[in-house]
């Protein structure tokens, strides 16, 4: 009886066992489930990936097989000043070389009194500085008074208490870009709804409605920008070779379409280089510890994209030293000019090319779009400045053309000028 009863137990115990082995299984699925937990230095969530359709590396999971539209669209020979990203919703992109101001709604704009406050996710950067400039030459233009300029150092709580500061001062328009589109929801709706114009730098926040609760988003052609940066690296590598991409993991537009646009314009034109691995980051200063461990797996490779430019190519420039590749062996492409970047570039070092914004040009439309809201002038939900190829070759140029001021010395020294 005793070893009956041992058995019935031993049994029980084996299949219970078996059981959760089997649920575990369940749980380790590739399968995305859902996001993970907050990043709090960008104020974003972490994303996990699902299987791309190379079984050698996974896309994120926000990632959308280009259809084949865009696939015959990024097969094009020249994409220079041609707007290829669609907004957040869908939208076609309207230039934003294309908005007019009447001499007639200038003096309907002074004759206003208005007031604008501007928020933004952070203010540490070049591209931040820039949007800024251009907004206020262009509110000061149009007489529009600027009562507040915020920085949120990457922090939603921070940028969420800014907003609300700047709320109760009652701007007329409010132009944000804002760190989180989820967190900053509520925030952004309270200020809709208090009759204050909302124009979005990049992208919206969720749940927020186009021509009712905000007015327009004014945004980089980033799908553009992607497909630059590959053209760049099909250049360096003489359009054959291998490449690893290191992409921002939260899903985030603005990145999301960088991404896009990189795979779908070597998808589509570049056969001959191969994308052989791809690694997702959190916080931008991440990325030297991840293309460590890929040159470290992947002692061969090619090369490498990177979703933008200073920290996070920078950090790919510092483990590329540290393991002992060469400029020659190893080259790196980006998003955004910075000072940091340009001078590598200008060096012939490891970056060799970008797609670059053109922020000052962007906080120009953004200011031009919360102006003609101001007047109920006719505006567009999605607004969109090209994006700019910059290499070695044409860097003072666009140097001067992105930041709309003179290219640094020693920018100029190592450029040999």
């Amino acid at each position: 009886m005793s070893m009956k009863r041992s058995i019935q137990r031993f049994t029980g115990i084996a299949i219970l066992t078996l059981l959760l082995v089997v649920l575990a299984a369940c749980g380790n699925s590739n399968e995305p489930s859902g996001e993970g937990a907050a990043n709090a230095e960008a104020g974003q969530n972490t994303v996990t990936t699902q299987a791309g359709q190379d079984d050698s590396f996974s896309h994120p999971m926000w990632y959308k097989a280009p259809t084949e539209q865009e696939l015959e669209m990024a097969k094009a020979d020249n994409i220079s000043d041609v707007l290829l990203s669609t907004g957040p919703n869908g939208e076609p992109a309207f230039p934003a070389s294309d908005i007019v101001i009447t001499d007639e709604q200038k003096e309907q704009i002074k004759a206003g009194g208005f007031r604008a406050a501007i928020a933004m996710s952070a203010m540490n950067n070049d591209w931040a500085t820039q949007q800024v400039a251009g907004m206020q030459d262009t509110f000061k233009e149009l007489g529009i008074e600027v009562i507040s300029v915020t920085d949120a150092n990457f922090k939603d709580a921070e940028q969420i208490a800014q907003i609300e500061s700047i709320s109760a001062q009652k701007p007329d328009v409010l132009v944000a870009a804002a760190v989180n589109t989820q967190t900053t929801t509520q925030v952004f709706k309270k200020v809709a709804d208090a009759g204050i114009k909302i124009v979005f730098v990049d992208q919206p926040v969720t749940g927020l409605v186009p021509g009712e609760d905000y007015v327009s988003v004014v945004s980089a052609d980033n799908f553009g920008n992607g497909m630059v940066a590959a053209d760049e690296l099909a250049k360096a590598l003489d359009g054959k070779g291998t490449v690893g991409a290191i992409y921002f993991a939260p899903d985030f537009f603005v990145t999301n379409q960088r991404y896009q646009g990189f795979v779908t314009r070597l998808q589509a034109k570049y056969p001959d280089i191969e994308l052989i691995t791809t690694q997702g980051f959190n916080d931008q200063n991440q990325t030297e510890s991840i293309a460590g461990a890929l040159l470290t797996k992947y002692k061969d490779i090619d090369s490498m994209w990177v979703a933008w430019s200073d920290p996070p190519a920078m950090g790919v420039v510092s483990a590329a030293r540290t393991a002992g590749r060469t400029p020659a062996d190893f080259k790196i492409v980006t998003e955004d000019l910075n000072t940091g970047p340009a001078l590598d570039i200008a060096q012939n070092s490891y970056i060799k090319g970008l797609g670059a914004q053109r922020p000052y040009d962007q906080g120009v439309a953004e200011a031009q779009m919360a102006a003609l809201s101001l007047i109920g002038a006719s505006t567009e939900t999605y607004v969109a400045v090209p994006a700019l190829a910059v290499n070695r070759d044409n860097l003072a140029e666009a140097y001067e053309t992105i930041f709309h001021k003179p290219v640094p010395d020693n920018i100029l020294e190592a450029l040999g000028e």
